[in-house]
């Protein structure tokens, strides 16, 4: 594809109000991944923390046993 053809077809893109809405949803999206994706590598080790001592508190609940409903069920 020719540059004035890419030029052209850039233009129209842009002038299109649904083009422009779908821009504007994408921009929105980067900036959401970017922001957690910045903030899961900023509390990346609080985090393993946390799950650490969840993983450890659950572990360290019993099973509950279920009853016998009796030999006739």
């Amino acid at each position: 594809m020719k540059v004035k053809n890419l030029l052209q077809f850039f233009r129209r893109f842009l002038r299109a109000r649904e083009a422009v809405s779908a821009l504007e949803y994408a921009i929105l999206v980067g900036v959401i991944v970017a922001a957690v994706g910045a903030a899961l590598v900023t509390f990346s080790g609080n985090i393993k923390t946390a799950m650490t001592t969840v993983g450890g508190s659950v572990a360290g609940i019993a099973a509950p046993t279920i009853p016998s409903l009796g030999p006739n069920i």
